[in-house]
């Protein structure tokens, strides 16, 4: 998948308490995130995800495994709503 397909990198929970965890998680590490609802092709148990950037797709991940936030994956997402 190239950069073209995807502007930023959704965060999937299946479970709204580590989905609440890891918006702290990344707060705590100067991570910008935004809480969005899942898109329907992320089928996940929970409704909610973190969108960030991709270039914080990296740091995002690792913040959120050092602070012990369970999520189901990372998954490249085209926004519409977001400039490229």
């Amino acid at each position: 998948m190239g950069t073209a397909d995807f502007n930023c990198f959704m965060v999937v929970f299946d479970s709204t308490h580590q989905a609440l965890r890891g918006e702290v998680a990344l707060i705590e590490e100067g991570i910008p995130n935004e809480v969005v609802g899942t898109p329907p092709q992320f089928k996940a148990g929970c409704g909610i995800s973190l969108r960030v950037a991709p270039r914080d797709r990296d740091r995002a991940e690792d913040a959120l495994r050092a602070a012990g936030v369970v999520y189901s994956r990372i998954e490249p997402y085209l926004c519409w709503w977001l400039e490229n």
